[in-house]
């Protein structure tokens, strides 16, 4: 018998208080199983977001909402937001046939690669000819997001930047490198310290947040 985690015990809790045909059940049944339907969820989040919904279910914020109620971390609810706008902004025809179901659970690209293709998507470095076979390799393949991000460094080393006196996305990189290495150092003193885990928490979101503005 599978062990099943805090997070989905409590989702489920909560979904017996709750009709099965309410937009509050239904987001969080497609919480339960956002590996494969992810697409599903960051559609209902996206309408909990932009009508400030969590309000109306006794949450402040969006975030707590997600922390509390989904059990999903801001980063990751972000990534999906983000991922599923995508989708919608710049391939309209490809989320309409996976929010059908034309697709099996298998097939179906994960958040986080189809959140790489954004990211090269917005690279003015990555040419149009190199973002179509990226878009091919997850849309049309589902490669996973370590192979995507592997082609994307790739494809940008093939591609350098002009030298500059003050190069400041190098700085940028460089400064990004040195505080989440710090930051993940800390953390680990501060386990051994025994330090509470609201306080490792927030390091860790902030390692999250930090790490993604990497490609």
């Amino acid at each position: 018998m599978i062990q099943k985690t805090k997070s989905l015990y409590n989702i489920e809790q909560r979904m017996e208080e709750l009709e099965p045909e309410s937009l509050r059940y239904k987001v969080l049944d497609t919480a339960k199983k956002f590996k494969t339907s992810w697409m599903e969820l960051g559609q209902y989040l996206a309408t909990v977001y932009g009508d400030k919904l969590f309000k109306e279910w006794g949450h402040l914020t969006f975030e707590a909402y997600c922390s509390k109620e989904i059990g999903i971390r801001q980063t990751t609810a972000v990534k999906l937001l983000k991922s599923y706008s995508f989708l919608e902004r710049e391939e309209p025809a490809f989320l309409k046939k996976q929010l059908s179901g034309e697709k099996k659970p298998a097939e179906i690209p994960s958040f986080e690669s189809v959140n790489a293709l954004r990211l090269a998507k917005s690279s003015e470095r990555i040419p149009e000819r190199d973002y179509s076979e990226i878009r091919e390799e997850v849309l049309d393949n589902g490669k996973e997001e370590a192979e995507v991000k592997k082609k994307i460094r790739y494809i940008l080393n093939s591609h350098p930047r002009p030298q500059a006196p003050e190069d400041k996305e190098k700085r940028r990189d460089a400064a990004l490198r040195k505080v989440l290495s710090s930051l993940r150092v800390t953390k680990s003193e501060l386990q051994e310290l025994s330090f509470p885990a609201k306080v490792l928490k927030q390091i860790d979101d902030l390692v999250d947040a930090l790490s993604e503005l990497q490609i």
